[in-house]
């Protein structure tokens, strides 16, 4: 055949090729475009906004937070820990009756439990490397699945948690040695989010950026829609009536231990998001660039696997109240996925700060999400399956 017609040939299966692609491409994007549109249709909102100082004690609702480095200022600071290991609700369900606030000039974090005269008081002013005594630093802090770098608070702080914990994990022994730590600052912090978290954020990018965390289990910032909360208690409901138990009250978001609580979405939808925006409602009078200052965006890092805490009621402190486990005995129903550990089951996302531009930005109650990117995978865990849910059965 003649060079020129073969020519003729590979120029018009090329041109159609990338016409071809070019038209695809069109599509997925107005496709994109189209579902981003119709998610957005609804006014997503911020509803809550909730830090935990002290690692497993009560939280604190606040109207507004800062962005740190290592998520929400001041979100799990401080830790008490026994024999160089975080103490947890799982054993010490105790945990979640101790109460946190802030002194009302911000510089002093209050500990608090009812029915205990003494409250603690905690100098909030950051620690400053040069001034540490060596003797009160613990560099290797066993956590869930990595270790941290802490600073001891004190003895009196000591004997405060000996007297309200006050009891061993299975109540037969008194144990005593209880210590509040708080993160050691930069030059000494090593900690960072969970491994499968940065690989899922770095899986599409030639760089292997490293994301900090604070004495958090995972990772920054969890967040939660009450659409999600409101399913899975209508599944409680179903699961204790077909099995014959009595109806309880609904559990609370507090069982969940979210840091953003919002509302205005369909049912289990943050499963999907990959990038999302949040606009101050404080500034929709300012002009485009002051929203643009304002605004703060917020990365997608994984579903967050449900650990025996969310069985905890959180007002009384007792593990499994009603010795069903619910809420894990219905999320395993529905929720379940696997992983190289095993069966989990997911309820709620983990998200992180991945533009240093929104450090120490502002979110506050009230603020609108904009969702930016949809189609989130797992590199980790398996895929969730999608059932009718029980608003539309």
């Amino acid at each position: 055949m003649d060079k020129s017609i073969l020519l003729k040939y590979s120029v018009v299966i090329f041109s159609s090729a990338l016409l071809m692609y070019s038209l695809k491409k069109y599509f997925i994007s107005e496709n994109d475009i189209n579902r981003l549109s119709k998610i957005n249709e609804n006014q997503i909102k911020i509803e809550n906004i909730i830090i935990y100082p002290v690692k497993a004690c009560k939280g604190i609702e606040l109207k507004k937070c800062k962005l740190t480095e290592y998520g929400f200022e001041n979100d799990r600071r401080w830790m008490i820990i026994y024999n160089n290991r975080y103490c947890a609700q799982k054993a010490y369900p105790i945990l979640s009756t101790i109460e946190t606030s802030f002194s009302k000039d911000g510089e002093f974090l209050i500990i608090s439990k009812k029915g205990i005269e003494k409250q603690l008081k905690i100098s909030t002013k950051p620690l400053q490397l040069q001034q540490l005594d060596e003797k009160r630093i613990y560099n290797n802090v066993a956590m869930f699945d990595n270790q941290s770098q802490c600073y001891d608070e004190g003895d009196e702080c000591a004997q405060w948690l000996d007297q309200v914990i006050g009891g061993s994990a299975d109540g037969t022994t008194a144990d005593k040695g209880f210590r509040l730590v708080q993160m050691c600052p930069e030059g000494i912090w090593q900690r960072k989010i969970r491994t499968h978290m940065s690989d899922n954020l770095n899986a599409n990018t030639q760089a292997s950026k490293l994301y900090k965390n604070s004495l958090s289990n995972s990772c920054q910032i969890m967040i939660l829609s009450k659409e999600s909360i409101h399913e899975t208690n209508i599944r409680i409901d179903k699961t204790r009536k077909e099995k014959g138990e009595q109806i309880q009250a609904h559990l609370g978001w507090d069982r969940y231990r979210p840091n953003i609580l919002i509302s205005g979405v369909n049912t289990f939808e943050e499963d999907n998001w990959k990038l999302i925006s949040i606009s101050s409602s404080s500034s929709s009078s300012s002009s485009s660039n002051d929203n643009d200052n304002n605004n703060v965006e917020l990365t997608i890092a994984e579903a967050n696997a449900r650990c025996p805490v969310v069985v905890v009621d959180q007002v009384n402190g007792i593990m499994d109240p009603y010795n069903d486990d619910e809420p894990l005995r219905t999320l395993k129903t529905f929720r379940k996925v696997t992983c190289k550990i095993g069966e989990k089951v997911l309820l709620g996302t983990y998200a992180v700060i991945d533009n240093s531009k929104f450090i120490n930005r502002v979110i506050h109650v009230g603020d609108s999400i904009n969702v930016l990117k949809t189609g989130f995978t797992s590199n980790y865990y398996s895929e969730i399956e999608k059932p009718q849910t029980q608003q539309q059965a």
